[in-house]
């Protein structure tokens, strides 16, 4: 059973994020690098963030560059002498077992209790088919970011927001409190 956490993993690269969600549903965030993009900086700034880089210098300057620029950032660092599946000595070649020690702490204990939405929830809140201008509305409101339907209700419940605080922002909208 995957694994879901109390924030955005923000790993390094795709081959990262690739490995780590066969285990963790919870959303994972790619920076590429020193290449994150300031969209990507701002998506995270209200974000709690996980951060789990390799551990190797070029980690360190991203996660000291990270801390500079995001508020509520997690440093979870992982032994580079479990690091050695492959040519590299990254997070991607890490034993998971390493891996789901450290995120341990950051686990939802009892995910079973998280209400996830629907696609039918959404229907019957008016969010799809065509209602781009309240999707906009609720991804600022909620900085998920700019989202097209399937990414909207992925990041819905990567971030655990409720039926009801959805169904707030929905009336929110209606009464014209944009």
């Amino acid at each position: 059973m995957k694994e879901y956490l109390k924030g955005v993993l923000v790993v390094e690269g795709k081959e990262d994020a690739a490995y780590l969600s066969n285990y963790i549903s919870s959303e994972i965030v790619v920076i590429n690098g020193f290449e994150m993009s300031p969209t990507t900086i701002d998506y995270l700034k209200d974000k709690e963030a996980i951060l789990l880089v390799d551990p190797d210098e070029a980690g360190k300057n991203i996660r000291k560059t990270l801390n500079e620029r995001l508020f509520n950032v997690i440093n979870v660092e992982i032994d580079i002498s479990k690091c050695n599946r492959g040519k590299k000595n990254g997070v991607a070649e890490c034993e998971i077992s390493e891996i789901m020690a450290k995120l341990q702490p950051y686990f939802i204990k009892n995910p079973a209790k998280l209400k996830r939405i629907t696609t039918s929830d959404l229907f019957n809140l008016g969010l799809v088919n065509g209602e781009k201008d309240l999707r906009n509305f609720i991804c600022k409101k909620l900085n998920l970011g700019l989202c097209n339907g399937k990414l909207f209700l992925k990041r819905l419940n990567e971030n655990n927001i409720s039926i009801e605080e959805l169904t707030k922002l929905v009336e929110e909208y209606k009464h014209g409190n944009k």
